[in-house]
C-alpha cells in the first residue's frame, strides 16, 4: 500500500515536471527586479579572456567573485554570454565589474 502511494506521488510529480506549460522568459522572474543603486546600463560583449569584461566598448577588470545573472535571475557561467547583450552592471570600489544582470525586454525599455 505504501509503495502505491509513493509511486503515485512520484508519477504525479514527474507528469507536472514534464508536462507543465512552459514559462515565457519574461515571466521567469517574479515581478520586476530591483537593481542596487548605482548600477549602469550598457551592452556587454562576449567574454574573451579571464581578466576583463568589455561593456560599451570599454574594458573593465573582473572583480574577484564576479557574478552574471540571466533574465531569470540565475547565476550563469561567463562562457554562456555568446553575443552582445544588454545588461545592467555594478562596479566595485576599485572600478572592476562585480555584478552583471542580463536584461529582459521590459527592463531594457525601463529608464
Amino acid at each position: 500500500m505504501l509503495n502505491s502511494i509513493v509511486g503515485n506521488a512520484v508519477n504525479t510529480a514527474l507528469e507536472n515536471a514534464f508536462y507543465a506549460p512552459p514559462i515565457p522568459p519574461e515571466l521567469g522572474v517574479v515581478g520586476a527586479r530591483a537593481f542596487p543603486e548605482g548600477t549602469k546600463k550598457g551592452e556587454m560583449e562576449p567574454l574573451q579572456g579571464m581578466m576583463e569584461v568589455v561593456i560599451d566598448g570599454k574594458p573593465y577588470a573582473r572583480a574577484p567573485g564576479m557574478q552574471i545573472r540571466n533574465q531569470q535571475n540565475l547565476i550563469v557561467m561567463p562562457a554562456t554570454v555568446q553575443a552582445k547583450m544588454p545588461v545592467r552592471y555594478q562596479l566595485d570600489p576599485s572600478g572592476s565589474v562585480w555584478r552583471v544582470w542580463v536584461l529582459t525586454r521590459t527592463e531594457i525599455a525601463a529608464p
